[in-house]
């Protein structure tokens, strides 16, 4: 099988050349190495261009389009059978790419990620998200999942190209990646990959990433699990606006209260959008299956 290696790159020039020849001088001459220089200001595309790997490539978005976009572009030019995301920053190793390939053509997985190991590097602004999103990743993932954002990862080429318009184009690439393989029941598997501390500055941004945390979750309850979420909080509301508006209508004798009945009705038509939302998912994710 032959293999790709994408890597999208956004102002790297601190770290680029190094992780490149590192790679390069690693991996075998057959393997390709697919940048995806996603609108880098500083002399990202250069470097990379000036690299003289027969099997390095680059490919260049005029403007900043996003980690998810630099993907799909990676995954659409790509030669490869298999494709394997791997970081420009320094932090992933060459020879994890070898044990996630070696898992996946030892076991005929359809994907394969690796979950970083405890002495890993982690940032530690981004410990409170990472934590609160993997918290509601596993409460709404059909499987436990070790690392859901994991940044190096493998897939069968051809079976990543079927959902790739469903992938964000800009964060959490990875965390949808991971209920989609679920959803569609893909054989996959895990395995354990150290992360080193990156070079050059982190573009996450707490605050601004902190919002786009919360709206990846909404979009991922929407698009994987609207019936069990809305639906179960639905029948929540029609349960508390039925008990309260007995207690009270008991205990004060002025019959069922307005409260009562607007959480009732809020619980009936959240249910029944949690239907309807369960349809148009399921008609969504049959589209590209």
């Amino acid at each position: 099988m032959k293999i790709s290696v994408i890597i999208p790159a956004y102002n790297e020039a601190a770290g680029i050349e190094d992780t490149l020849t590192e790679l390069a001088g690693y991996v075998p001459e057959d393997y390709e190495i697919l940048v995806i220089d996603d609108g880098s200001i500083d002399s990202t595309f250069s470097i990379v261009s000036r690299m003289k790997y027969p099997n390095i490539r680059c490919i260049q978005h005029k403007k900043n389009r996003g980690y998810g976009s630099a993907i799909k572009t990676g995954c659409k030019n790509a030669v490869g059978d298999i494709v394997v995301w791997y970081d420009a920053d320094g932090q992933h190793r060459p020879e994890d790419i070898m044990t996630v390939i070696e898992k996946m053509e030892t076991e005929n997985l359809d994907y394969c990620i690796g979950v970083r190991k405890r002495e890993s590097h982690c940032d530690r602004n981004r410990r409170l998200g990472k934590f609160i999103l993997s918290k509601i990743v596993n409460i709404l993932a059909k499987e436990p999942v070790e690392d859901f954002n994991s940044g190096m990862r493998a897939f069968k080429r051809e079976i990543l190209m079927k959902y790739l318009p469903l992938l964000p184009q800009r964060f959490g690439a990875s965390t949808v990646t991971t209920f989609i393989m679920q959803e569609t029941e893909c054989v996959g598997g895990e395995c354990e990959i150290l992360v080193r501390k990156r070079v050059g500055k982190s573009t996450v941004r707490p605050l601004k990433d902190g919002i786009r945390t919360i709206m990846l979750i909404m979009n991922i309850i929407i698009l994987f699990r609207p019936r069990e979420v809305f639906g179960t909080a639905g029948v929540v509301a029609v349960l508390v606006g039925i008990v309260y508006g007995v207690i009270n209508a008991v205990t004060q004798g002025l019959g069922i209260p307005v409260l009562s009945a607007i959480l009732c009705i809020f619980g009936i038509e959240t249910f029944f959008f949690g239907i309807i939302s369960a349809q148009i998912s399921q008609l969504r994710l049959e589209h590209y299956s």
